[in-house]
């Protein structure tokens, strides 16, 4: 965790948690602030919380569709 006056980046962070390491998959690229993207250069203050985005595995819009069907079908 970042102290005050710390320079530590977000890219430090995602290096430090070991995720990178565990999922080598992860595009650090795609990460961000709170919700709010940022690069990975960002300066982190004390309490940031970094998060890391990775695609959808399945469009929600289609999951319900399918769902809503199948509950039809069984009525």
């Amino acid at each position: 965790m970042p102290h005050a006056g710390s320079t530590e980046r977000m890219a430090d962070a995602i290096r430090a948690s070991g995720l990178a390491e565990e999922f080598p998959e992860i595009d650090s690229a795609c990460a961000g602030i709170y919700g709010k993207p940022a690069a990975v250069e960002a300066i982190l203050r004390d309490r940031d919380r970094v998060e890391i985005y990775r695609p959808l595995r399945a469009d929600p819009k289609e999951v319900r569709r399918t769902r809503a069907a199948k509950k039809r079908a069984k009525e």
